[in-house]
């Protein structure tokens, strides 16, 4: 009951709520205040950070890790609570006094809400990570072959890939990940010409487009 009692005093500590008096105490120096703020903040990152957990215990394994981050964030807490809530002894005739001042409480409190919301960025959503690209490529030429033939598709998405080609049939190719920001497609002709069809970007759902040399046209189809 005692605890209980204790728990329901703190919380409304946290809120200025037992009706005790704020504390003679004041912070003249803002160089002073200044300072503590970065301290506690500073303090709070290194607490929360992977490197700090490194430096002390570099060879501790993930659960670990997280375990001595826990124990050490409930230390800060219970050091900010103590601040926010400790009060000077009751004397005769008065009621009791903070023992720190509002803005060293006020301090105190901004460590925890900063602690929280640092803590809360593990809960944002990672953005997707890019995966290849497979691309259904139709080829069609138009024209007179005058004695040339297609021989290949070239897929320029960091090293050169070639793909057999015929007239009509799906070529399947892969554009890596890291490449999807721009790749190139290209016809090669058993004489040593390219009919070349541009550039793409990204993993197309529909795209269709001819040859510079209007040789022949292509049409696309990723997923």
């Amino acid at each position: 009951m005692r605890a209980t009692n204790r728990l329901k005093e703190w919380a409304l500590d946290w809120v200025d709520r037992t009706g005790t008096q704020p504390s003679d105490g004041k912070i003249e120096d803002p160089l002073t205040l200044v300072s503590r703020i970065f301290a506690a903040l500073a303090g709070v990152g290194a607490v929360l950070s992977s490197p700090a957990i490194d430096f002390l215990a570099p060879n501790l394994n993930a659960n670990a890790a997280a375990i001595l981050r826990v124990i050490i964030a409930a230390g800060t807490l219970v050091a900010v609570n103590y601040v926010v809530t400790a009060k000077d002894g009751v004397e005769s005739g008065k009621l009791r006094k903070y023992r720190f001042s509002n803005t060293e409480r006020l301090i105190a409190r901004g460590i925890v809400v900063f602690a929280i919301l640092i803590w809360s960025l593990n809960f944002v959503p990672a953005p997707p990570e890019p995966r290849d690209c497979s691309v259904n490529a139709v080829v069609s030429w138009t024209g007179q072959l005058n004695g040339t033939r297609p021989q290949s598709v070239s897929l320029q998405a960091g090293e050169e890939q070639l793909y057999p080609v015929g007239d009509g049939r799906p070529v399947a190719m892969l554009v890596p990940a890291e490449h999807l920001s721009a790749w190139s497609v290209t016809l090669l002709w058993s004489d040593g010409a390219r009919s070349d069809f541009g550039e793409f970007s990204g993993c197309p759902a529909a795209a269709s487009r001819g040859s510079g040399d209007g040789r022949a046209e292509i049409s696309l189809e990723g997923r």
